[in-house]
């Protein structure tokens, strides 16, 4: 039996009347769904309408000023040694600092940090100087 010659003697057929009709209800299928899907610009919103404005919160104006155990005063960066018992500079830097918080309209604090090792003498020095600057709200923290 050859097997090839029965091969050769049908010939392919391919029925297109089928695969138009498939092609066809995919067509159908696919503009059916496409038309249900919303477009983001037809999709309605209410903006909200006169709308009071809240008061604005007052954030207070915090100077951190740590004493070290040398008695190195450290403020917003700026460091101020055992020296200068004056403390110009930093009646300089806390009186800016209170403007601005005056210019805010927001209330004023100055927090002092000393070393539990720190002298006494330079714990008054800083609180003379916070007095020069006009500052009225002064506490102390507990060292770290």
């Amino acid at each position: 039996m050859d097997l090839m010659q029965h091969y050769e003697e049908s010939p392919l057929k391919l029925d297109v009347a089928s695969l138009i009709d498939v092609v066809f209800l995919l067509l159908i299928y696919f503009i059916m769904t496409a038309s249900l899907i919303k477009k983001e610009a037809d999709i309605g919103f209410m903006l909200p309408a006169n709308v009071a404005v809240e008061d604005m919160q007052e954030i207070p104006v915090e100077v951190l000023i740590e004493i070290t155990q040398d008695g190195t005063v450290q403020v917003e960066g700026m460091r101020f040694s055992f020296d200068d018992r004056d403390l110009e500079d930093l009646v300089v830097q806390v009186a800016g600092l209170k403007e601005i918080a005056a210019s805010q309209n927001s209330p004023f604090f100055v927090n002092v940090l000393p070393h539990a090792d720190a002298l006494h003498r330079r714990i008054i020095d800083v609180m003379d100087a916070c007095a020069a600057a006009g500052v009225n709200s002064l506490t102390f923290s507990k060292s770290m």
